[in-house]
């Protein structure tokens, strides 16, 4: 058992629990967690994930959303309001982006989901105001493979960035000199997607 004081209160509880699950998502994924070793984490009764979220799928879906929300809050800092953030800043939402990992890699689309059923997808956010900016067609299956590489780029980037340097061959003194050039070459690629004589 967790030396954790418990915590009391509703709000408290529930905050805790999606605390919880937040972190349990990015470092383990959703399939090992239990109830059980939420509500440790959490410092409460496991009995409260039921009456609070209805079970652990409801806790899960809670704190992706949880974890959706402040990266669309970041993403928007970090572009001062624009749609498009910053080339690798996903980096940043380190948490966030390694529960997405994890979910999909687990084949847990639906959980993976929940930004974009709820409206704070940043990837859905960026691709409208590029199919905006580039005047593309809904239907447009050229652009959307373009933006498909674009978000692959970036979230394998982030994810895998130490091996990536190590296949590069990108030694310790270079690795801010490489991180600026793949935020270079990113920005071209967007540059490249909304143009609009494409």
């Amino acid at each position: 058992m967790s030396d954790a004081v418990p915590t009391r209160g509703s709000e408290s509880v529930k905050e805790a629990l999606v605390e919880a699950a937040c972190n349990g998502l990015a470092e383990v994924g959703p399939r090992a967690l239990s109830t059980r070793s939420l509500a440790e984490r959490a410092g409460v009764n496991h009995g409260q994930i039921h009456h609070y979220f209805g079970g652990k799928r409801g806790l899960l879906k809670a704190a992706m959303s949880a974890l959706a929300a402040e990266h669309w809050s970041n993403s928007l800092e970090r572009s001062a309001g624009e749609a498009i953030p910053p080339a690798l800043s996903l980096a940043e939402d380190t948490r966030y982006w390694r529960a997405i990992v994890r979910a999909v890699i687990e084949g847990d689309l639906e959980l993976a989901r929940v930004e974009i059923d709820e409206g704070i997808s940043v990837p859905r956010r960026a691709l409208e105001a590029m199919r905006t900016r580039a005047g593309a067609a809904n239907d447009d299956l050229d652009f959307k493979a373009r933006i498909g590489l674009l978000i692959a780029t970036q979230l394998g980037y982030v994810a895998l960035e130490p091996f990536i340097r190590l296949l590069a061959d990108v030694g310790e003194a270079e690795t801010d000199g490489f991180r600026e050039q793949v935020k270079l070459r990113m920005g071209e690629m967007v540059s490249t997607l909304v143009r609009t004589d494409r």
